[in-house]
């Protein structure tokens, strides 16, 4: 309960706070700069505020506030965000029950935000009960972590024409049925993890129920069934696709994803774990006029499998970033990534997520030819993670040599990548390797480089 009081405290300050704010700029522009004699409590806050106050709390914590006093008895029942997660596997029981106790007892039809994370098992009634229970017509914010779901759930019909909702998460492995109607109105970002798509009709639908998206994630999802799917939004910024081995899609699964929109300006982040590269390949020629790219190196890699195929000319990509979640030698990607860049000519930013290197016996075959962009309009590259390997330093006095109209370099490494013990020692040779750096020959006289570290 301790606890729990500073929390609230800590909040109705907050408020206290603003509300003392306005009351000495009111009185200051009546009085000159007098001072505000009348005090504040958290029993002057009206009941709107309270419950504000108390929807911040986590769900446990804002039911136990109905025993600081009696005003303060049923103020909980009003609240706007709830958030539930199941425990420990023996307090499964516990859970179900106050679930079901808590759908009865407050007042569902003013929830704005609900977050529930469980197991279903073969409770996938009272699931239903819950779901058609605390999802309302004015619902903005909803996150389902589903588990073990053995049983068919059911969603209510509003939730798919909801004209408020905002935000929407979906995690569970079992197959999306979706009702004859499907508008989200506003929904703005959408998050879809181990769904099941039953075919391309009802993934179609979906996505042409989205007018207003602009961030869109599919992680892990099951498109087996999907042949064909476009995406219409004029307000797409950014999409992530990840797929893992247990879901690949082979050659003859490959889901073609269309745009249906010319000026289209994303930023699309697909990772790809698996050996076929036409998905990739497919992929990027939907989106020849994205503005912005991040793209993996097993991406990268896979289209090596595609290269008979002609990649589309990016002529609107500005900003490039290459995911290297494990070490990657330049060379290793030189035919992939060069294509890439080439046809990228108006590419601004160039960056580097992971450790990036180049063998000194590879650095004849690097930028030959050189992409147009590194001598027109490439004014930024940013390196992270550098450790301070000879093929790293070497990579970047290469890139350094290649791009001519660089206005900055930018590196970002960590201390603790040089000394895991001794702070100091990693700070020390952070400055050590921006000195070495500094005297690397430039193509741009212009260039600025600029070393970060945390």
């Amino acid at each position: 309960m301790p606890r729990l009081l500073f929390r609230l405290l800590g909040k109705a300050l907050w408020c206290l706070g603003l509300l003392k704010k306005r009351k000495k700029h009111r009185n200051g522009r009546e009085k000159g700069e007098g001072k505000v004699e009348s005090s504040f409590s958290i029993c002057d806050l009206p009941d709107a505020i309270l419950q504000l106050i108390i929807s911040s709390l986590p769900t446990k914590e804002a039911i136990q506030t109905s025993i600081l006093s009696k005003r303060w008895e049923h103020l909980w029942r009003d609240i706007s965000n709830i958030e539930l997660k199941e425990g420990k596997p023996e307090e499964r029981q516990q859970f179900m029950q106050f679930v079901t106790g808590l759908l009865v007892a407050c007042n569902c039809s003013i929830l704005e935000k609900f977050s529930l994370s469980c197991k279903v098992d073969k409770d996938a009634s009272r699931v239903n009960e819950w779901l058609c229970g605390f999802i309302n017509p004015k619902i903005q914010e909803l996150c389902l972590h589903l588990e073990e779901i053995e049983e068919p759930l059911v969603f209510p019909d509003q939730l798919f024409t909801c004209a408020t909702l905002t935000k929407f998460t979906l995690d569970m492995q079992h197959v999306l049925k979706l009702p004859s109607s499907v508008h989200f109105r506003c929904l703005r970002t959408l998050t879809l993890s181990n769904i099941i798509f039953p075919d391309s009709s009802s993934a179609q639908q979906l996505f042409f129920g989205c007018p207003a998206l602009e961030d869109l994630s599919l992680i892990n999802c099951n498109l087996k069934n999907v042949r064909a799917v476009s995406i219409y939004s004029l307000l797409l910024r950014r999409i992530y696709i990840q797929e893992y081995l247990d879901n690949m899609l082979y050659d003859d699964d490959d889901v073609e994803i269309g745009f249906l929109s010319d000026t289209i300006r994303c930023k699309v982040s697909y990772f790809w774990h698996g050996a076929s590269g036409d998905f990739t390949f497919r992929f990027l020629n939907m989106i020849p006029n994205v503005e912005k790219l991040s793209i993996s190196a097993d991406s990268i890699e896979a289209l090596s499998e595609s290269m008979s195929f002609r990649l589309p000319l990016f002529c609107n990509l500005g900003e490039l970033d290459l995911d290297l979640s494990k070490p990657v030698e330049l060379f290793n990607l030189y035919e992939e990534l060069l294509i890439l860049l080439r046809n990228s000519p108006c590419l601004r930013v160039l960056r580097f997520q992971g450790e990036v290197s180049l063998a000194k016996e590879d650095a004849n075959f690097i930028f030959d030819p050189l992409p147009v962009c590194f001598s027109t309009t490439l004014k930024t590259i940013e390196i992270s993670g550098i450790t301070g390997k000879e093929e790293e330093l070497f990579a970047i006095e290469i890139l350094l040599q290649a791009a001519s109209v660089l206005d900055k370099l930018c590196i970002k490494c960590y201390w603790f990548s040089f000394d895991l013990n001794d702070k100091r020692i990693g700070l020390k040779r952070s400055e050590e390797l921006y000195k070495r750096i500094l005297k690397y020959p430039k193509s741009s006289k212009d260039c600025e480089i600029e070393l970060e570290y945390s």
